[in-house]
């Protein structure tokens, strides 16, 4: 068996573990087939195992973020019915609680981001409060499984700060500091989530302002995984938030000559060229030479064959782009 309690403190066997890390490895490096089949493997050595579909909705997931499109997103909810099932089938049989509560836990989660990105503002908030309560379930069950810890922090942290009116209001407790607490754990101490661990805290220390250590993570990540743009995008905002243009411009066009490469992802080819082009008009206050590249900008995106929909989704942005002055 590849996956199931083992002993207390540890919930995935090694060879798990190890299936697990390949299919997190092709997931951020962006080899979205390679880690499909991998997890076709892991289906057939572990039918029935909730972790399968989990992981199968996590690889959609970031499928979509990827190219910002809804194409998986029904069979993306399939899955987490699947995981939810499980779930609960383990909770009635008396099996591993805390590895029970993680999958709940991990299920409402992604519902929750997947909700949120799609403008459901109530149906992110109420999956979220769910994932929340389970994963606070399975910590109490056994507070030295981490991965489940990493859950838990980050839903402290970010409801914390989300819900910044409700904790001046003492209707929500302010825990920021233990959720970062938490997801700094999970970074050496999770079985399978310490690379989802580091991308949490490259994030969270963005969020907080704390730049030089969102680099130093960010920078160790993409040296780990150089094919994929998670954290060329990160390394582009963080140097963004500290005011160094041209450097933060140097992530945003590889971003973008990456994107044109393989045309096709036209959401994300205006977002690369938006931060772009805000840097040069940045730089353009000490250097005039920016406004040829600008210009270069400007004219791909003309040329750029945009579906309407994509366009009139980022229509303000098109518009910053085209038309807007410096300032």
């Amino acid at each position: 068996m590849l996956a199931g309690t083992v002993s207390a403190g540890k919930h995935f066997s090694d060879p798990f573990k190890k299936a697990a890390n390949r299919v997190t490895g092709f997931i951020y490096n962006d080899q979205f087939d390679a880690a499909a089949n991998t997890l076709d493997s892991l289906s057939t050595a572990l039918p029935g195992n909730p972790v399968v579909p989990l992981f199968r909705a996590v690889l959609y997931q970031s499928e979509m973020m990827a190219e910002e499109s809804d194409r998986l997103e029904d069979d993306f909810y399939s899955l987490l019915a699947k995981v939810k099932i499980g779930a609960d089938s383990m909770l009635a049989a008396g099996g591993d609680s805390a590895l029970a509560w993680y999958f709940a836990g991990q299920a409402d989660a992604l519902r929750s981001l997947r909700r949120g990105r799609s403008g459901h503002t109530w149906g992110a908030l109420k999956a979220g409060l769910s994932a929340g309560r389970a994963y606070s379930k399975g910590y109490s069950a056994d507070s030295q499984f981490f991965d489940i810890g990493l859950g838990l922090g980050s839903y402290r942290y970010w409801k914390s700060v989300k819900g910044k009116f409700l904790t001046w209001a003492f209707l929500l407790k302010n825990e920021k500091e233990e959720g970062i607490e938490l997801v700094r754990l999970a970074v050496d101490s999770s079985e399978i989530s310490s690379d989802a661990a580091v991308t949490s805290l490259i994030w969270i220390y963005l969020n907080e302002e704390r730049y030089p250590e969102a680099i130093r993570l960010a920078e160790s990540m993409h040296e780990k995984y150089p094919l994929g743009l998670t954290f060329v995008w990160a390394l582009g905002e963080t140097y963004r938030g500290m005011h160094d243009w041209r450097t933060a411009a140097d992530y945003y066009r590889r971003i973008l000559e990456r994107l044109k490469s393989a045309p096709g992802n036209y959401y994300n080819i205006i977002e690369a060229s938006y931060y772009l082009v805000i840097c040069y008009r940045q730089i353009g206050d000490i250097d005039s030479t920016s406004d040829v590249y600008t210009k270069q900008v400007q004219a791909d995106l003309r040329a750029c064959p945009i579906p309407d929909n994509i366009r009139k989704r980022q229509s303000k942005k098109i518009d910053f782009i085209l038309h807007e002055d410096r300032h």
